[in-house]
């Protein structure tokens, strides 16, 4: 049994070494087995060199090749881990634009599910927003990297994570006010900052944001003449400002409401008010108007009729 596990062994471990010579020859292998589609060799050679002259003319390339041959591997994390090596080392590389394109496509076939994980347990696709971030920060002015931040804004909305959704549409408004997916970045930035305040302790400011959000977005739409291919988002943008209108007109009627039960009428009235003129035509305005009436007139003094005249005799 172990005499018949030897030759096994043996070629385990000549599979696994890493090719001996000068980067200056091993280079040009490497070259030749990543053009065939050799990549698991290419990789044994790009590792040789990189491992063993990182300091050479070489060593730049190699690495290159390293992460490229390691990503069509699916060896994920490590195929990251040598395009952050190859960012930090290489700023300025001839090799970027590959490495920002090797990062958004290994990036993105995490967010699809389609890396392998450990045993029987798929990657966690939540590590690709990580590397499409790594990718956009450092590859700003790539073609690619505005694609980057919608990709990540789009797995989050689908995680229901909505603040970091809200984070990634912001990145993407304030970087790339051009870019392509401007108009719906506009409309998801709005209706993340709405679904993250749901709830009874929701905050009020974000609330007002995300109003301002879809007025922005509809006014966006109009003034780029999309307002016809945009006209059902447009009429939800319009349909979320009235629900949120009567939100916040909701919360100031409650609030009135309070002070008119612990019978402070100055503050009562100063909400009610409030309501009404800030939130005309809600609901909530309408019975706050209704309530100013009639605190008003209870508050108002009473005349006592004339005594009568005395009688005439």
């Amino acid at each position: 049994m172990r005499t018949a596990a030897l030759p096994l062994l043996a070629l385990l471990v000549a599979c696994s070494s890493l090719p001996k010579g000068e980067p200056a020859a091993l280079l040009p292998e490497a070259r030749a087995l990543y053009a065939k589609d050799d990549v698991k060799n290419a990789r044994r050679y790009a590792e040789s060199i990189w491992k063993g002259h990182p300091e050479s003319e070489e060593a730049e390339e190699a690495l290159f090749l390293l992460a490229q041959c390691r990503r069509r591997l699916r060896q994920g994390t490590r195929a990251f881990d040598n395009y952050q090596r190859f960012v930090d080392k290489y700023p300025n590389s001839r090799f970027s634009v590959g490495i920002a394109l090797g990062e958004y496509e290994l990036g993105t076939a995490y967010l699809r599910g389609e890396m392998p994980g450990f045993l029987f347990f798929g990657a966690d696709p939540g590590f690709g927003t990580r590397i499409l971030d790594h990718m956009q920060i450092h590859f700003r002015n790539h073609s690619l990297a505005d694609d980057a931040l919608v990709r990540v804004a789009d797995y989050f909305m689908e995680d229901e994570d909505y603040e970091q959704a809200t984070d990634a549409l912001k990145r993407l408004l304030a970087e790339y006010p051009r870019s392509e997916h401007t108009l719906w970045a506009r409309f998801q930035f709005a209706r993340t900052l709405w679904l993250q305040n749901q709830g009874p302790l929701y905050d009020e400011r974000v609330l007002i944001q995300s109003r301002r959000a879809f007025e922005d977005y509809a006014a966006t739409a109009r003034m780029l003449g999309e307002a016809e291919r945009q006209k059902e988002q447009i009429a939800t943008a319009e349909q979320m400002i009235v629900r949120i209108n009567e939100r916040l007109a909701e919360k100031e009627y409650l609030i009135g409401r309070f002070y008119e039960r612990t019978k402070a009428k100055t503050s009562a009235l100063y909400y009610y008010r409030h309501c009404v003129r800030t939130y005309p035509g809600t609901e909530y305005a309408t019975i706050c108007a209704k309530r100013v009436g009639e605190i008003e007139a209870a508050a108002a003094p009473v005349e006592k009729p004339p005594e009568e005249a005395p009688a005439q005799g």
